[in-house]
C-alpha cells in the first residue's frame, strides 16, 4: 500500500511535467501498477480471514467492499469504451471516436432535433445546456448537463455545442458491467460504514468510552484590540447619498444585483478591503466617479512583485472604468418579445431606443444631471434624480429584477461577508488557550468547569455570524455555498463551530482546536485572492450530489485539521498519560473523519459518472483525496501496524499526515491543476 501511494503521488507531478498520456502509460494504466491493486487486495482479504474478522460482519464488509470497487474498476478498464460523437441538427450519425482515435459503430443512428441554451433569469449566464436527440427508430432523448441519455447499454452526456447552436458534440460510454459491479461496491460500502459505529467491541466504540471518562485542560479569555490610524481623505459623498446610489440595480458579473456589490468588489480589488479609511465601498466608487481627480493620489494596495504588472492595471482599470461610467450598466431596455438587456449609458442602444427620445435623452444624460447637482452639493436633488433612475429600471426590468428580500439579503451580506474581526478574535483565543491546555495537561490540572459555559457562548456567537453570512450568501445566489474557496473555507469554520457545541461538554479539549480552526480557515477566506464575488453556479456544478460530496469532504477536512492539531498537543505534553489520553482523542474524531472522505470521496465518483461519464479519472484531485483517505486509514490499524500504539509516533503521524489534506485542497490548485483546479 505505501508502494502504491508513492506511485500516485508520482504520477501527479508526472503529470504536471509530461502531461496526462505520459502519467497514464507509466503509471495508472501500467500492467505493473495495475497488478499491484490485485496484490493489496487479495493480501488484505487472506490477512482479514487468519484475523478471523468475520466475526465482526461489519469490518469485514467495509474492507470486502473496496475489493468488490477494485473488480469493478478493472472491470471497466478491460471492458468499457469511452468516446465523442458529433452531431448537426437534423443528420444521422451511427459511429463515434474512441478517445484513443478509433471509429466505432453505434448499434443505432443519433439524430439530433434540436439543441438549446437555458440562461438565468434576466442574465445572458447560461445555466443549463440540452441537445435533443432522435435514437432511430423514433426513441427520443433528452440530454442535459447533469441528465444522462441513455439507449442499448450505451450513455450519453452533454460535452460541448457548436457556436451557431446548431450542433452539439456527446461524452459516449459503454461500460455494461464495470458500472454495476463498482455501484454495488459503493453500496457495501456505504452499509458497511453505517453498520461499523453499531458494532459491538469495535475499537472506536472502546476508545470513545475511555475518553469520554476523562478530560482536563485550563482556559483563559484573551481577546485583541485595535487602533486605527486617521488620514487625510479624499472628497466623498455623504454616506446617505451614496447609500441611495447602493441600493439601484446594475448588470455585474453576468447577474442583476445591487450596485453596492459591485462597489464592493471594486474597492476589494483596489484596496484590499470592502472599505478605505472610514468610507464605505459605494462612497469610494462614487468618489472614483464624482470625484475621480481627488481620488488619484489615493494608492492601490499592490505588492511589490506586482507593480507594473497585470495585476496593477487592473485596478488602475477598474477605476477609470468607474470613472467614464462604462462600469456602470444601470439601464435596462427591454425587447419586443421581452428580454431585458442592460447598457451603460455611453455603450451603442438598440435601434427602437432611438426612436424614443425621452428615453434616450434619459439614459444618455441623467448622469450629468446627478453630476451637476453633485458640484452643488444640493443632496437632496441628488437622492431624487437617483430615486428617478431606480424607478426607471423597476418599471422597465420589472420581469428579471430579484426580488426586494434578495436585495435586502445582498446588502445585508455585503457588510458581514469579510470576516476580518471574527477570524482575529478566533484565533488570537485559540493559540491562548492551546498554549495553557499543554499546561494544564503537563501538571495534571483540571479545568475550572464553570468557564465552558462563557467559551460555548462565545462559540455560539460566531457560528450565528457564519451562520448568517452563509445562509445570506445562498438565499441571494440561489444555489448552497458548497464550491469556490471563500465558500468551501466559511463552511469549514461552520462546520468547526457546529463540533466545537456538540462535543465541548464531554470534550474539553475541542474548543481550542476549534478556535484555532476556525480562525484559521476565516483566515484563508479573508484573504484578497479568495474574492468571494456571488455568481450563478456553473451547469455542471448544478446537483444535490455536489452538496453532499462538498460537504462530507469539508467535515472531513475539518476533523483532520482538529485530530493535526490535537496530535501537535500530543507530542509537547510531557505526561504519559495525557499523551495516551490525546490519541484515544484523535482517535475518536479520526473514525468518523476517515469514514466520510471515504463516503465523500466515492459520492463524488457517482457525480462525475452522472454528469461526464467518467467515475474515476485520475485527476490529480481524485488522487490525492485517494491518497489522504489511504494514508489516514493506516493509522485506524493499530492492530496490525504496531507502531500507531505508541501514542507520541501516533501524534507525530497525524501531524504530518495532515500535510495530504494540504496538498489535496490547496496544493493541487496551486501547483499540480487538472479538472478539479477551480474547487
Amino acid at each position: 500500500m505505501a508502494v502504491l501511494i508513492l506511485l500516485m503521488m508520482a504520477a501527479t507531478v508526472l503529470e504536471k511535467r509530461l502531461g496526462t498520456p505520459a502519467a497514464f502509460r507509466w503509471v495508472y494504466h501500467n500492467p505493473a501498477f495495475i497488478a499491484l491493486w490485485g496484490v493489496v487486495a487479495a493480501s488484505g482479504i487472506a490477512w482479514l480471514l487468519a484475523r478471523r474478522v468475520q466475526r465482526h460482519f461489519a469490518t469485514l464488509l467495509l474492507h470486502l467492499s473496496f475489493a468488490v470497487i477494485l473488480a469493478g474498476a478493472l472491470t471497466t478498464y478491460l471492458t468499457g469504451e469511452k468516446g465523442r460523437v458529433h452531431l448537426r441538427t437534423g443528420e444521422p450519425v451511427a459511429t463515434f471516436e474512441t478517445e484513443d482515435g478509433r471509429v466505432r459503430e453505434l448499434p443505432f443512428s443519433l439524430t439530433l432535433e434540436r439543441f438549446s441554451v437555458e440562461y438565468y433569469t434576466g442574465s445572458q449566464a447560461a445555466a443549463d445546456y440540452r441537445s435533443e436527440v432522435s435514437v432511430l427508430p423514433g426513441t427520443p432523448l433528452s440530454i442535459s448537463m447533469n441528465h444522462i441519455g441513455k439507449a442499448a447499454g450505451y450513455r450519453f452526456y452533454q460535452a460541448d455545442y457548436d457556436e451557431d447552436l446548431q450542433g452539439s458534440t456527446l461524452s459516449v460510454t459503454h461500460d455494461p458491467w464495470g458500472i454495476g459491479i463498482t455501484y454495488t461496491g459503493y453500496l457495501l460500502l456505504l452499509l458497511s460504514m453505517f453498520g461499523f459505529f453499531f458494532q459491538k467491541g469495535s475499537h472506536f466504540r472502546t476508545v470513545l468510552r475511555q475518553v469520554i471518562q476523562a478530560s482536563a485542560f485550563v482556559l483563559a479569555l484573551v481577546l485583541p484590540t485595535g487602533l486605527r490610524a486617521q488620514e487625510s481623505r479624499p472628497e466623498a459623498l455623504p454616506r446617505p447619498v451614496a447609500d441611495a446610489f447602493g441600493d439601484l440595480y446594475v448588470y455585474y458579473n453576468d447577474r442583476i444585483c445591487p450596485l453596492e456589490t459591485l462597489a464592493r468588489d471594486y474597492c476589494l480589488k483596489a484596496y484590499g478591503k470592502a472599505r478605505w479609511h472610514g468610507y464605505d465601498a459605494v462612497q469610494v466608487v462614487t468618489g472614483w466617479l464624482f470625484y475621480y481627480d481627488s481620488w488619484q493620489g489615493v494608492p492601490f494596495k499592490v505588492k511589490a512583485r506586482d507593480r507594473g504588472t497585470a495585476k496593477e492595471g487592473e485596478k488602475e482599470f477598474i477605476q477609470r472604468s468607474v470613472a467614464s461610467g462604462d462600469a456602470l450598466r444601470l439601464y435596462p431596455v427591454a425587447d419586443g418579445d421581452g428580454t431585458v438587456a442592460w447598457f451603460s449609458a455611453d455603450e451603442p442602444l438598440p435601434a427602437h431606443v432611438y426612436d424614443d427620445y425621452d428615453r434616450w435623452v434619459f439614459i444618455r444624460k441623467v448622469m450629468d444631471v446627478v453630476e451637476t447637482a453633485v458640484r452643488a452639493e444640493d443632496w437632496d436633488e441628488v437622492v431624487r434624480i437617483v430615486g428617478k433612475i431606480k424607478a426607471y429600471q423597476e418599471k422597465t426590468a420589472a420581469s428579471v429584477l430579484p426580488s426586494p428580500s434578495k436585495i435586502r439579503a445582498e446588502r445585508a451580506y455585503n457588510r458581514l461577508s469579510r470576516p476580518m474581526v471574527p477570524f482575529m478574535a478566533s484565533l488570537t483565543l485559540g493559540l491562548v488557550l492551546f498554549v495553557l491546555m499543554g499546561i494544564g495537561l503537563s501538571r495534571g490540572r483540571r479545568a475550572p468547569r464553570q468557564l465552558l459555559p462563557v467559551l460555548a457562548a462565545v462559540t455560539a456567537l460566531l457560528w450565528l455570524y457564519l451562520t448568517l453570512a452563509l445562509g445570506l450568501r445562498w438565499y441571494v445566489s440561489g444555489h448552497a455555498p458548497f464550491a469556490g474557496s471563500y465558500n468551501v473555507m466559511m463552511l469549514m469554520a461552520w462546520l468547526t463551530t457546529v463540533a466545537m457545541l456538540l462535543l465541548y461538554r464531554r470534550f474539553p479539549m475541542v474548543q481550542p482546536l476549534g478556535f484555532i480552526l476556525a480562525g484559521f480557515t476565516m483566515l484563508m477566506a479573508s484573504l484578497s485572492s479568495a474574492n468571494p464575488q456571488i455568481t450563478h453556479l456553473m451547469p455542471v456544478l448544478q446537483s444535490p450530489l455536489l452538496s453532499l460530496h462538498v460537504l462530507s469532504m469539508m467535515i472531513s477536512y475539518t476533523l483532520f485539521g482538529l485530530v493535526a492539531l490535537n496530535g501537535g498537543m500530543g507530542l509537547a505534553v510531557r505526561s504519559s498519560a495525557a499523551t495516551l489520553m490525546l490519541r484515544e482523542v484523535s482517535l475518536v474524531i479520526l473514525y468518523p473523519a476517515v469514514f466520510l472522505l471515504t463516503f465523500g470521496t466515492f459520492l463524488g465518483a457517482v457525480w462525475a459518472n452522472i454528469s461526464w461519464g467518467s467515475y474515476w479519472a485520475w485527476d490529480p484531485k481524485e488522487t490525492w483525496a485517494l491518497i489522504t483517505l489511504l494514508v489516514y486509514a493506516a493509522a485506524l490499524h493499530g492492530g496490525s501496524l504496531q507502531a500507531f500504539r505508541r501514542p507520541r509516533f501516533f501524534h507525530a503521524y497525524t501531524l504530518c499526515a495532515f500535510l495530504t489534506v494540504l496538498v489535496t485542497y490547496f496544493g493541487v490548485n496551486l501547483l499540480l491543476g487538472g479538472l478539479h483546479a477551480y474547487a
